[in-house]
């Protein structure tokens, strides 16, 4: 299939490629300074972050089915408190992370200024209240 007939979950390299690179991901997040305790405990993370892209980018919708849409993974994040450092690092880690993995540039390139947008938005719903959060998003 040509590259310009491939939706970016394609051209990824499918499921597979999002589960590594998650998984790797969590590797260096669970080891760095600044977001280790928040990912402590959470080795089943990759896989629903995984399924989030997989989804977001075209792949099987497991993660609506099984999860929920935008507004559960938002409630999740709900308390946090993510600072804008612990963002920026996230980002980029998961930058790293799609690189040492083999994921194409081309694809990079559109993911690295995806996070941008999700990363935002996780980061302002961490510093809601739990009833400012409800109003927002729903129970």
């Amino acid at each position: 299939m040509a590259t310009d007939t491939m939706n970016l979950y394609e051209l990824a390299g499918g499921s597979e490629a999002f589960h590594r690179m998650t998984k790797t991901f969590l590797v260096k997040a669970q080891a760095d300074d600044l977001l280790g305790a928040m990912f402590a405990g959470l080795d089943d993370h990759a896989g629903h972050i995984a399924d989030f892209f997989v989804m977001t980018f075209g792949g099987p919708d497991d993660y609506l089915r099984e999860r929920g849409d935008l507004r559960f993974l938002l409630k999740q994040h709900v308390g946090l408190r993510i600072t804008e450092e612990q963002r920026v690092r996230w980002v980029g880690l998961m930058t790293e992370a799609a690189r040492e993995t083999d994921l194409p540039e081309a694809f990079i390139t559109v993911f690295v200024n995806f996070l941008q947008g999700p990363s935002r938005n996780t980061t302002r719903v961490s510093h809601l209240s739990q009833a400012e959060a409800r109003a927002m998003l729903g129970d």
